[in-house]
């Protein structure tokens, strides 16, 4: 009886000894592999691309898999004292740019501007987003194989400039004070008007053709006020994002009105003592350009007066500027 009680203690310390040698011998380690694809270690599949487990020391056999198109087995070490973090990734190689540089954004993240190498495996959504208010976005698909390596180039093409309405009050150099109205994309067109008041006249032969230190015929006379009139209308031109460049042509008239104030006996005149005696009337010219500011506008340009011209007029040039606001839908860019 007691040789029976000495044998059964004896086979209770060996199976403790073996369980604790067995616990001894375990090592918690870590499997990981790219997302997407799944991993086993000795035929134990993971629910997830990153397991967490016990196993014996010595060696063992890790299956990655993705799908029917990869499958591979590892054979690893396991040790007390070695590398528990075993990571068994088969991402490939997407190689993105594009013209201009943009963001870009896989699966709703954004990953970064471009160009850039993205580390990925399967099938994914990517936008190629450039500045919002100058490009339309680009939306794909692409796949990667495991281990692939694959370049995908994307040029993001211009929205059209907005359609602007623009009204500018401008001042022309004879004191004369005008609009002008325009519609313009790439290109459009305007319309100018100019007007000093007063009453065009052509008094031809009258005062005599002579003029001497500030004084007209044969009388004494001195300059009094202009009258001019244009009507011009042309083509517009957006040259750059803030500037807008036009040319047109028209109708204009400008006569330059001289008051006599002593007659030729020294005495004042007892008649009409205005007298329209030089101008232009005909053809006009006009260029110009404008340049945006947000909304603001400034406008600066020429108008010539080409025929019709009388008296000691040759051909009637006046600069002009003007200020005004630009109009346009606010739509917004998606």
């Amino acid at each position: 009886m007691k040789r029976i009680g000495l044998i059964i203690l004896s086979l209770l310390m060996t199976v403790c000894a073996t369980q604790a040698q067995t616990a001894n011998d375990s090592v918690r380690i870590k499997l990981q592999t790219t997302a997407g694809a799944d991993i086993a270690i000795d035929g134990d599949w993971s629910s997830t691309n990153i397991m967490y487990t016990k196993v014996a020391t010595g060696q063992h056999n890790v299956t990655v898999r993705y799908g029917s198109l990869f499958e591979k087995n590892y054979p690893i070490e396991v040790s007390t004292t070695g590398n528990t973090e075993f990571s068994f990734l088969i991402e490939g190689e997407a190689n993105i740019s594009s013209m201009p540089k943009a963001t870009i954004i896989m699966d709703g993240i954004p990953q970064g501007l471009t160009p850039q190498t993205l580390k990925i495996v399967g099938t994914h959504n990517i936008k190629i987003k450039g500045d919002e208010k100058e490009y339309f976005d680009i939306s794909d698909q692409i796949t990667i194989n495991p281990f692939e390596k694959k370049d995908f180039s994307y040029t993001l093409k211009k929205r059209p400039p907005r359609l602007y309405g623009m009204v500018i009050a401008n001042y022309t150099g004879c004191n004369a004070f005008g609009a002008t109205l325009a519609l313009c994309r790439n290109w459009g067109a305007y319309l100018r008007i100019a007007n000093a008041g007063g009453e065009f006249g052509q008094d031809e032969g009258y005062p005599k053709p002579y003029y001497k230190d500030g004084y007209y015929g044969t009388g004494i006379y001195k300059k009094k006020n202009q009258t001019y009139a244009t009507v011009t209308a042309g083509v517009m031109k957006r040259c750059h994002k803030y500037l807008f460049a036009y040319v047109g042509a028209g109708y204009g008239e400008f006569g330059q009105t001289y008051e006599q104030i002593i007659d030729t006996d020294n005495e004042e005149p007892n008649y009409s003592t205005e007298r329209c005696i030089s101008g232009a009337k005909g053809v006009a010219g006009d260029i110009g350009i404008i340049v945006k500011y947000k909304a603001l506008l400034l406008q600066v340009g020429y108008a010539s007066i080409l025929t019709g011209k009388f008296g000691d007029t040759k051909w009637h040039h006046d600069p002009y500027i003007g200020l005004g606001i630009s109009i346009h839908k606010n739509k917004k860019r998606n």
